[in-house]
């Protein structure tokens, strides 16, 4: 075979071991450092996920309620009290249809009855017994929140001066402490969720001069007048309540409401 020939098939031959295994070890060296790089990035990821969880807790102790001056509600978050059923009347229909003047409420009036020992069943009853003098659209005691007027029309529990602007909340009164933070509990749940329902942020109205969406009935006489009751403060103060410390309950569900 001629030298030429040799030389040729031997270079021909170098060149195709040459293509054959250079792309197989560029592959398996870009393999060992993506395995790497993959590895690399999980532990970041593992790192970055432990931290956002430790963050999360952090976060979540952090925004937890302290609620430094009031007994009540410390006792309320502490236990995780839930808000009892609640109840609808099949008698709410049969009361008067009074359209509010803004279209609907405009804030939520907090009562109590004023009354001792007198269930919230036979407070219920004596209110459709009398309905032509006064009525309201809820009442709660520490068992149960009970709706006996329709949220879309106003009522008669606070003066003609508030009635049409105004949802209102009866609170049964209670005789030990467990029994009070469980209706109060029930009244501020209540009232956050009407106010969410309307999307009307929370505002303390006892404290701006009647102005805002959560007023006590003895806010609605002294800067509304119409009426002269001063529930509920007499009877919140028995427990070392006020309207401060039910606004502040009543915010903290409202914000912590879908």
């Amino acid at each position: 075979m001629p030298k030429i020939t040799i030389l040729f098939s031997t270079c021909m031959m170098l060149m195709s071991m040459l293509l054959f295994y250079t792309p197989v070890s560029h592959a398996q060296s870009l393999s060992s450092k993506q395995t790497m790089v993959n590895q690399q990035n999980q532990n970041n990821t593992t790192t970055q996920f432990s931290g956002n969880t430790d963050n999360a807790k952090k976060a979540t102790t952090d925004d937890e309620p302290s609620f430094e001056n009031s007994k009540v509600n410390q006792y309320i978050i502490q236990h995780h009290l839930q808000h009892s059923h609640v109840v609808n009347d099949p008698r709410m229909n049969t009361l008067p249809k009074l359209e509010y003047k803004e279209g609907t409420y405009i804030g939520v009036v907090i009562h109590e009855v004023g009354e001792d020992h007198r269930s919230l069943q036979k407070w219920v009853d004596n209110m459709y017994a009398t309905y032509n003098t006064a009525f309201v659209h809820a009442f709660v005691d520490n068992n149960e929140i009970h709706l006996t007027a329709p949220s879309k029309y106003y009522v008669w529990g606070a003066g003609p001066k508030a009635n049409p602007y105004f949802y209102q909340i009866e609170l049964v009164r209670m005789y030990n402490f467990v029994d009070f933070a469980k209706s109060v509990n029930n009244q501020a749940w209540l009232a956050a969720f009407m106010l969410k329902q309307n999307g009307i942020t929370p505002t303390l109205a006892d404290t701006n001069e009647g102005k805002g969406s959560v007023i006590s009935h003895n806010a609605v006489s002294r800067y509304w007048g119409g009426t002269d009751h001063v529930d509920p403060y007499e009877y919140y103060a028995r427990w070392g309540y006020d309207m401060q410390q039910m606004y502040e309950l009543i915010k903290y569900y409202y914000d912590n409401m879908a």
